[in-house]
């Protein structure tokens, strides 16, 4: 009950704070872009908070498959034929914002922070929100599809879920051999297994094979504008020869955002 009173006591503090803050207003504007089979991309405006498909033009478009977007880099992308009219939300602020403007925000915000803490340590110790979920158990197919090029699958060569088995791409079939998940120390699972530079090799073109899960560096990737990045070396997960055809090994090469290494869950 006091914790509960504290939480009342502090929502009436931050509330004048919040009634002084400006809000946002947003706009939207519409760009057109048309893919003619390969990548294009459309630089969106700093202020950038939301992509919608407005229209679709020709062929079929998807999202995160044959187009999406990416705010960290400011960018809009299709592929694959894929061509439309794209709402683009953009957001600014109103008004004079002078210095005390932007400190009231600043507290507001730093005070609804502090409400949202002290509520989620109230919380039955065994209500958590792990930012992944628990894996299955052993066996289990779960996962989804990683596309490259939006037309083949990240899939395990032959169907071998054994430790050094290499990672191809291929034409997407919803079998066990194509569904991935990323862990919490960012690792990609597939079943047991762990995708992995082989053997550590930091040279470019090293294969990318299945082995067991360590919590090495050569299993940790990251995620940056659709692109898979290994936390080892720093390169980037691509098709053999950056030509993307079925049956390419993957490996890793510098990054270059050339469409072998575009890849979407």
């Amino acid at each position: 009950m006091k914790d509960l009173n504290r939480l009342r006591h502090s929502w009436l503090l931050c509330l004048p704070l919040l009634l002084n803050t400006q809000a946002a207003i947003a706009q939207d504007q519409f760009v057109d872009l048309q893919s003619n089979g390969g990548y294009t991309s459309y630089r969106l405006p700093d202020d950038t908070t939301q992509v919608d498909l407005s229209a679709q033009t020709q062929g079929a478009c998807r999202f995160n498959r044959t187009w999406g977007y990416d705010l960290t880099n400011r960018e809009l992308w299709t592929n694959g034929g894929c061509g439309g009219r794209f709402q683009i939300t953009r957001s600014y602020a109103s008004g004079n914002s002078s210095g005390s403007n932007a400190g009231a925000a600043v507290a507001a915000v730093a005070a609804i922070a502090g409400l949202a803490l002290l509520a989620n340590h109230n919380r039955h110790d065994n209500d958590r929100r792990p930012e992944y979920p628990d894996y299955p158990g052993q066996g289990g197919d779960w996962g989804r599809e990683v596309r490259v090029d939006g037309r083949l699958c990240l899939d395990v060569r032959g169907g071998k879920f054994q430790p050094g088995t290499t990672l191809q791409v291929y034409e997407c079939n919803g079998t066990a051999s194509q569904r991935f998940a990323v862990g919490r120390g960012g690792e990609i699972r597939v079943r047991d297994l762990c995708v992995d530079v082989d053997r550590g090799d930091p040279r470019d073109g090293a294969r990318v094979v299945l082995w067991s899960c360590s919590g090495s560096r050569s299993q940790s990737w990251a995620t940056r504008g659709g692109q898979i990045v290994s936390q080892l070396t720093g390169k980037c997960l691509d098709v053999e020869d950056g030509r993307v055809r079925q049956g390419a090994h993957t490996m890793v090469w510098p990054c270059n955002r050339s469409p072998s290494q575009r890849w979407w869950w």
